[in-house]
C-alpha cells in the first residue's frame, strides 16, 4: 500500500466550525398566543347554520400556521448556509480521488470477471469429464455453474477437492434419477404389455412427474374399465344375435304358415296321377313356355319390397318358381290346368327334408 495513503496529513480532514445557536425571543409570549387560539376553538364542531363562519375560521387558522412555518424554514435555510458552502468545497476537493478510485475499481472488476470466466471454464470441463460415458447431460447443471465458480472453491485456477466432491455428488444424484426412471419405465411397459395395452400415455405421465404407484393405479383402473366395456359389448352383441335369430325364426314361421294356407286350399283330388301327368314331354314343354311367359311378366312389374309378400313353391317338373303374390300363383295354376296339365305343389320345408 502506498505511503501517501498512510500519511496523517491526508487521513483526516481538520475543520473548525461552531454550532449555530438559536435563541427563541419572547418564547412565553409565543406559547400563550398559541394556547389562546387552541383554547378558543377546542371542542368546536362546525354546523350547517354556521358553515360560512367556520370556513372563514379555518382559512384564518391555516394562514396563521403557514406564516409560522415560513419563518421556521427561513431559519433552517440560514443555518444550512455554512454547511452548503462546505459541501460544495468538499465535493470539489475529493473529485480527483473519486476518479482514481473509479479507474482502479473498473480495472479490478475486469480482472475478476476474466478470472471468474476462467474458473467457469474449469467447472464446465469438470462437468464434461465426470459425465463422460454416462447418460447424464452436463448442460442440465448450468444453473449451478456460477455458484461453483466462486473464488472460494479454487486455489488460484485449480479447483479444490470440496468443489470436485460437490459436482460429483450432484452428478451421482442425477445418475440415480435416470436409473430409477428407466426402472419405472420398464415396469410400466411390462405391466402394459402383459395386459395388451399401449404404454405410451402412461410413460407421458411418468415424464410429467407422476410416481410409479400413482401410474399403476391409473393403469389398473383403465384395464378394469376396458374389461367391463368389452364384456358389455359382448353381451350386447349376443343379445343382438339372439334378437336377430328370433326375428328370422318368426319370419320363417310366418312364411311357412302362409304356404300351408295356400297348400290347404288345393283340390283334394290332386295326387300322384298329377305328378305322372306333369312328367309327360308335351306337358313339360308347355310348362316351360308358361314359366317363361310368367317370368317375363314378373320382370316388367315393380319389385315387391316386403319380404312377407313373397311366396315360394317348388314344382315336380324341376322348376323352382317364385311368385309376387298368391293370386299370380293361382292364375298360373289355372293356365296349366286349362291346357290339360296337373300340378302338385311341394312345400319348401318338405323338399329340403327329402334332400
Amino acid at each position: 500500500m502506498s505511503e501517501v495513503i498512510e500519511n496523517e496529513e491526508v487521513k483526516d480532514i481538520e475543520i473548525e466550525f461552531k454550532p449555530a445557536v438559536i435563541n427563541i425571543l419572547e418564547e412565553e409570549k409565543f406559547k400563550k398566543s398559541i394556547n389562546r387560539v387552541v383554547a378558543e376553538y377546542t371542542g368546536h364542531v362546525p354546523s350547517v347554520e354556521n358553515l360560512t363562519v367556520d370556513r372563514k375560521t379555518r382559512a384564518s387558522l391555516n394562514k396563521l400556521i403557514t406564516k409560522i412555518e415560513t419563518r421556521r424554514k427561513e431559519i433552517k435555510k440560514s443555518i444550512n448556509v455554512p454547511y452548503a458552502e462546505f459541501e460544495v468545497w468538499y465535493k470539489k476537493a475529493i473529485a480527483p480521488m473519486e476518479e482514481v478510485i473509479e479507474t482502479i475499481d473498473a480495472g479490478i472488476k475486469k480482472i475478476e470477471a476474466e478470472q471468474k470466466e476462467a474458473r467457469k471454464k474449469v467447472v464446465h470441463e469438470l462437468l464434461i469429464e465426470l459425465t463422460t460415458d454416462t447418460e447424464v447431460d452436463s448442460r442440465i447443471f448450468e444453473n449451478f455453474v456460477d455458484d461453483w465458480a466462486k473464488a472460494s472453491n479454487f486455489n488460484d485456477i485449480k479447483p479444490k477437492k470440496q468443489l470436485i466432491d460437490s459436482i460429483t455428488y450432484v452428478i451421482d444424484g442425477e445418475k440415480q434419477k435416470i436409473a430409477e426412471y428407466k426402472s419405472a419405465k420398464q415396469s410400466i411397459s411390462d405391466f402394459c404389455f402383459g395386459n395388451n395395452i399401449t404404454s405410451t400415455p402412461y410413460i407421458r405421465m411418468l415424464d410429467s412427474g407422476k410416481t410409479v404407484s400413482e401410474i399403476m393405479a391409473v393403469i389398473t383402473e383403465d384395464i378394469l374399465f376396458e374389461k367391463q366395456r368389452k364384456e358389455a359389448e359382448e353381451k350386447r352383441k349376443e343379445a343382438e344375435k339372439q334378437r336377430q335369430a328370433e326375428l328370422e325364426k318368426q319370419q320363417q314361421e310366418y312364411e311357412t304358415r302362409k304356404l300351408e294356407e295356400s297348400f290347404n286350399a288345393l283340390p283334394s283330388h290332386v295326387g300322384q296321377e298329377n305328378a305322372r301327368a306333369l312328367s309327360q314331354p308335351e306337358v313339360v314343354e308347355h310348362v316351360k313356355e308358361e314359366f317363361d311367359k310368367k317370368a317375363s311378366q314378373s320382370h316388367s312389374e315393380p319389385p315387391y319390397q316386403e319380404l312377407e309378400q313373397i311366396y315360394h313353391a317348388v314344382i315336380l317338373v324341376e322348376f323352382d318358381i317364385k311368385f309376387g303374390d298368391i293370386e299370380a300363383k293361382d292364375e298360373w295354376k289355372k293356365d296349366i290346368e286349362k291346357s290339360g296339365g296337373r300340378i302338385k305343389e311341394v312345400p319348401v320345408w318338405e323338399k329340403i327334408k327329402n334332400i
